[in-house]
């Protein structure tokens, strides 16, 4: 290979092993500096349609070797000496003290859930339902006697209301006809 078939692949990143320290020490001279920064030109008109408008590299370089000598130098701030650490004479935690604790706390755990579910399933006669039972010392209201004291008045406008989008009423969200929400709805004769 020669010099700028060396320098195309060390930029195209081709180059491994001793072919890439071949491609770097043939960019280091002067001629390689400017055939790497044509290349990188070329590069750069591939990807994007145009040619950046930098400066030379040689500029750059100037600039920044000025720029660092202005800054002042820093003190590197001193290296602390690590002591080598001992192992310790204390076990791992996955030791057998350990295991135990952990199976009495699964044991516990095991406990306090049956121990829940025994209580709530019930043994015996109780363990139906239980309903409500009334005080005894309330008495029950009967009903009015008068048909119209018990007849509800409704508003006409409402009735035409649900009459109108009858296709919405009479059925819950899982579209299964519902006695307790029949109120709600518009229950004509034809149903």
């Amino acid at each position: 290979m020669d010099k700028r078939e060396l320098i195309s692949a060390l930029a195209d990143g081709q180059l491994r092993g001793d072919g890439l320290a071949r491609g770097v020490d043939a960019a280091a001279s002067e001629d390689g500096r400017a055939t790497w920064q044509a290349y990188c030109v070329i590069g750069e008109v591939l990807r994007s349609g145009q040619a950046c408008g930098g400066s030379a590299q040689g500029e750059f370089l100037a600039k920044l070797q000025a720029r660092l000598q202005q800054e002042p130098a820093h003190v590197a701030a001193p290296v602390m000496a690590v002591a080598a650490v001992r192992p310790s004479g204390h076990a791992a935690a996955n030791d057998w003290r350990w295991k135990l604790v952990a199976g009495v706390a699964s044991v516990a755990a095991v406990a306090a859930v049956g121990w829940n579910v025994w209580g709530t399933a019930g043994v015996g006669p109780a363990a139906g339902p239980q309903l409500a039972a009334a005080p005894a010392g309330v008495l029950p209201v009967a009903a009015a006697s008068d048909p119209r004291a018990a007849a509800m008045i409704r508003d006409p406008r409402l009735d035409q209301l649900l009459q109108a989008h009858r296709q919405f009423g009479g059925a819950t969200a899982l579209q299964a006809p519902s006695g307790f929400l029949r109120n709600a709805t518009f229950e004509g004769p034809a149903r």
